[in-house]
């Protein structure tokens, strides 16, 4: 399923670099898929690069965060990760709050991002993610693919009832206005639903359009729910110019 998706978003583009624009630049499909060489994770499998303290890129995508003093715990926005359920079942080291909520058996080695919602919003970074090149050109989203972590997953069993709901929004802006903004549950509990998302499950984001930044906001019926969720491939239309 995941495959597919990035697939025919990927087709989707390709139609496009193939038409005849003017100038110089290029045009191409971005899958911010995290999969950096050359990093180490802590023991808890997360990983704080602090030689730069507001964040990570991924090609021309910039992923914000704010980190405490010394540089070795989360304040807020993303974090990268590398928690998946490793083959032989060991999870002793692996943090709840950084670990996908996957299926067992699934093999270590991806990494993915974890985003933080500090509820005091003065420790958050001003934007989640950025795309910095508007001047020179544009950046379309698609979507990408979320998941909970183990620790909202066990909270929610353990919590919610009948009409509790979870949700992810996304809100693009470009030149200071709102391009558009889209909602994904990651549990809902209403009267003809009783699920919590258990894998990578895409969430499309077409309808932000073209954007500079774009803020992420969990928003939950029920108080006390840890403000995480993970994301991976991110999928954008990419056009510079030169």
């Amino acid at each position: 399923m995941k495959r597919f998706f990035l697939i025919a978003l990927a087709a989707l583009t390709l139609t496009s670099c193939l038409e005849t624009g003017s100038g110089m630049g290029q045009k191409y499909s971005l899958i911010a898929s995290f999969q950096y060489s050359g990093i180490s994770f802590k023991s808890d499998s997360t990983f704080v690069n602090a030689k730069d303290t507001i964040g990570f890129s991924f090609d021309v995508l910039n992923f914000y965060h704010t980190l405490n003093y010394d540089l070795s715990r989360l304040e807020g926005g993303f974090l990268l990760s590398g928690a998946e359920m490793p083959k032989s079942g060991d999870v002793s080291r692996l943090m709840k709050t950084y670990r996908a909520y996957v299926p067992a058996g699934l093999s270590s080695g991806n990494i993915y991002t974890v985003f933080y919602q500090n509820p005091d919003n003065s420790k958050m970074p001003a934007h989640d993610v950025s795309f910095p090149y508007t001047v020179n050109g544009t950046c379309t989203m698609g979507g990408c693919y979320l998941t909970n972590t183990v620790e909202v997953a066990e909270y929610v069993k353990a919590n919610f009832t009948l009409g509790d709901r979870l949700t992810v929004k996304a809100t693009g802006y470009l030149n200071g206005q709102k391009t558009g903004e889209t909602e994904m549950a990651l549990a809902d509990f209403s009267a003809q639903k009783d699920s919590i998302v258990s894998t990578w499950t895409p969430f499309e984001l077409v309808k932000l359009g073209s954007v500079e930044y774009v803020d992420f906001e969990i928003i939950s019926s029920k108080p006390g729910v840890p403000p995480y969720f993970c994301m991976d491939s991110m999928v954008a239309e990419i056009n510079l110019e030169y």
